[in-house]
């Protein structure tokens, strides 16, 4: 059975395979100049899971696996401002498979297989055009074969439901071979969770390095000079400064039908604030605070200070045009009766500027590589303008407004 299974996925697959090429060529035919690639590539990675009391159910788990993926991408080449200012990234789509175990056996059964799609951006951190290291985030949804189940799965306690959160982040090394052709290898982390929306919820991550190759569909289209672009300010610098600040509310929720036996959801209710300063046209840096409900901590401790859980942690904003990353690492104080009294917690936020300072939110919170809660919501940036103290100015270069 599990063998004709693997049979219609390969069939599947290559299904896959022709249409992408099908869709390639459209895309030839159509819209050649936008600088598209379709990339092959093959990974060997380590399924991990925390040895702790949560986790020692899955040490099991804990091996080698297999992974394929298929890509369609466009490069930029300059034609808006963010495209300079982030070394012309690569804007994509990709289709990810893997059997999550090289063998056939009762783990294999047990945890069964993955399919993602997710559109992702890779950041070139060098500007050569011919061999470069580049940055991939990607974020999009996957669908997992095999879940948990009472009586028939009852040993899966990484995945509660077959849709998913797909998270990808890697490192990769870019080489031309030709002038359409380019080799490629990645080192990276894979990860594969619902963000507690449906329990058990332990998560999938697999650490691999990977390698393939890109083909660029027509050839490559030069990038425009930097020295081209208008220059925004064109007026001496003034001597002033500004800084930011951000207030966001998201709401998500949790379901812990694993531990109580019934669909029980509850609420979690997050308050943050960030005070962050500006340092190239594209980044800001600060420090934040956030305050989460979490009511679900209300199960054990009916009191309010129980759940009300204050956090201190540093923020970075990457700016894309309208849209924004915010990465978030800090320390949130734990629930009462918790083992933990602190816990070291991450966040990844997609922000998009709806309206002047007026932005919409989805935050995805995790700690210990364990997804904590999903959340959606909104929040508005200020902008504060100060001047610099008169013997600064003769010798300060604003990295924002540049002369």
């Amino acid at each position: 059975m599990e063998l004709q299974n693997r049979n219609k996925v390969s069939k599947w697959l290559c299904a896959t395979l022709i249409l992408l090429l099908i869709g390639a060529r459209s895309v030839h035919a159509q819209t050649g100049h936008r600088n598209y690639e379709i990339e092959a590539r093959a990974h060997f990675g380590y399924l991990y899971f925390q040895n702790d009391e949560y986790h020692s159910a899955l040490a099991r788990y804990s091996r080698h696996a297999p992974a394929f993926e298929l890509s369609l991408h466009r490069n930029t080449y300059g034609q808006h401002r963010w495209e300079v200012l982030h070394n012309y990234p690569s804007i994509g789509l990709t289709f990810y498979y893997s059997p999550l175990s090289f063998r056939i056996d009762d783990i294999s059964k047990e945890l069964g297989q993955v399919f993602a799609l997710y559109p992702f951006l890779n950041f070139p951190i060098n500007p050569s055009e011919t061999s470069k290291l580049t940055f991939k985030l990607g974020v999009g949804l996957s669908y997992l074969t095999n879940k948990f189940d009472p009586k028939e799965n009852y040993h899966n306690y990484a995945i509660g439901s077959h849709v998913n959160a797909a998270i990808n982040l890697s490192f990769e090394y870019r080489q031309r071979i030709f002038e359409r052709l380019t080799w490629v290898t990645s080192l990276g982390l894979t990860h594969f969770s619902n963000g507690a929306t449906r329990s058990p919820n332990m998560g999938i991550n697999i650490f691999s390095v990977a390698s393939g190759f890109s083909f660029h569909l027509t050839k490559p289209k030069s990038l425009l000079d930097r020295r081209l672009r208008p220059k925004l300010f064109i007026f001496e610098f003034d001597g002033r400064q500004h800084f930011i600040t951000d207030v966001q509310y998201t709401i998500g929720f949790k379901d812990l039908s694993q531990q109580y036996g019934t669909h029980q959801y509850f609420f979690v209710h997050d308050l943050a604030a960030n005070f962050m300063f500006q340092i190239t046209e594209r980044d800001r840096i600060g420090i934040g605070a956030e305050v989460v409900w979490d009511n679900s901590d209300r199960v054990k401790e009916p009191y309010f200070q129980a759940f009300l859980k204050p956090a201190g942690l540093i923020a970075y904003e990457m700016m894309l045009d309208r849209m924004s990353f915010m990465f978030n690492v800090g320390i949130r104080k734990n629930a009462p009766g918790k083992n933990q009294a602190f816990l070291f917690y991450q966040k990844l936020g997609l922000r998009y500027y709806v309206w002047d300072g007026l932005f919409a939110t989805l935050s995805f919170t995790t700690y210990d590589i364990k997804a904590d809660f999903i959340s959606v919501g909104i929040g508005y940036h200020f902008n504060h303008k100060y001047y610099l103290p008169k013997y600064e100015k003769k010798h300060h270069r604003s990295p924002v407004f540049p002369r």
